[in-house]
């Protein structure tokens, strides 16, 4: 039996492909990468990476009301922000609230230099942030071609530690500053009342002044640079990491930022908590509930006798079964609303069911 000029084509093709890549393997086997190959493959892809995102990026600075001796406004140090939304209007910049305060008007720079004023929507009071917003009619053309929008990531399902990650703003404490490192830990809890809020932590150095965000090797962020939480209660778990750059867990903020940007006023109860593993509540016999660890002086928790230890069950008529669950429902009211709060309290004979009626304040300001 003849093979026919087909069966020979494709023949002589296999052979000569298996020819390449006996080739192409000989001179890889051959070449020694060094050190400096890997430096330049790796600057160049991350670095690309790094001013892709970089185009969500503003420098926000806050400008008083008083001058100096050559008549001169007074300008804070500013702070990098992020562009978190474009509802066609105007965008909207995440930026820490240290940025702005005190100050009569407040000036962005974008990436190519032009400046455009900002005005504010809402701070929070617990996180330190806030949402300033910029008219897009009174932004050149030739700019918001250089801009775009924060692409958010989801860190709740993914484990994050060991990940390299970009910073960019200002990670050094100088602007349009970039640092390359990884991911220590993820799912630290953030010790603010009222919040389930994680903290990533990286092996980066950083310095108290670092702001900016905090993105993965495709460019999609992960979190907002914020130093104020490497020390008091949230240092204990990071000793050692004091200067190294952290960053605000960017899904769990994303309520926040929608709120803000909408001005919407977040209500405060003023507790921090926990939620209770289930195997030790049923070792220990507790209830299902709100575990709080302490209450904060002078807030609507203090007010209404909450105090630590003790368990939220409910909230008016919902049931509460866990931290994560009154964080989530605490975001349905408003401030001013009377609320009655059921606890469960720890005594001789077991726990006892309290109730009581709280007030909440406001958790923002504009």
């Amino acid at each position: 039996m003849f093979a026919d000029d087909t069966e020979i084509a494709e023949n002589e093709a296999q052979q000569n492909e298996e020819n390449q890549k006996n080739q192409l393997d000989e001179a890889l086997a051959s070449y020694a990468f060094n050190g400096s190959d890997f430096a330049k493959i790796m600057t160049s892809s991350l670095k690309d990476v790094a001013d892709e995102a970089s185009k969500s990026i503003v420098r926000v600075t806050g400008v008083a009301n008083n001058t100096d001796w050559f008549n001169d406004s007074f300008e804070n140090n500013g702070a990098s922000g992020v562009l978190v939304a474009d509802n066609g209007a105007a965008l909207f910049i995440l930026v820490p609230s240290s940025a702005v305060k005190n100050a009569k008007n407040i000036r962005v720079t974008f990436n190519d230099e032009s400046m455009a004023e900002a005005e504010m929507c809402l701070t929070d009071n617990i996180t330190k942030l806030c949402v300033i917003t910029v008219k897009l009619s009174s932004i050149q053309e030739s700019t918001k071609e250089t801009i775009k929008t924060a692409d958010f990531a989801n860190t709740n399902f993914t484990n994050l530690t060991a990940t390299p990650v970009i910073a960019i703003g200002s990670p050094t404490g100088i602007q349009r500053s970039v640092s390359i490192g990884l991911i220590t830990s993820d799912k630290s809890p953030l010790y603010l009342a009222d919040s389930n809020y994680k903290i990533i932590t990286t092996d980066m150095p950083g310095s108290s002044d670092s702001t900016g965000a905090l993105i993965d090797l495709n460019g999609k962020l992960l979190g907002i640079i914020d130093m104020n939480y490497n020390s008091d209660e949230n240092k204990k778990n990071r000793k050692g990491l004091e200067n190294h750059i952290s960053a605000i867990a960017i899904t769990e903020l994303r309520n926040l930022i929608e709120d803000l940007s909408n001005k919407t006023q977040r209500a405060y109860f003023g507790i921090y908590g926990k939620n209770i593993p289930a195997a030790i509540r049923d070792e220990m016999n507790m209830p299902q509930g709100a575990f709080v660890t302490s209450t904060e002086e002078t807030s609507p928790a203090r007010k209404a006798l909450i105090q630590s230890g003790d368990i939220i069950t409910k909230l008016d008529d919902n049931d509460i079964i866990s931290f994560d669950a009154f964080v989530k429902k605490l975001a349905d009211y408003s401030p001013d609303d009377i609320i009655s709060v059921t606890v469960m309290r720890q005594s001789n004979k077991g726990y006892t069911e309290i109730k009581t009626q709280v007030t909440l304040e406001s958790a923002t300001h504009d």
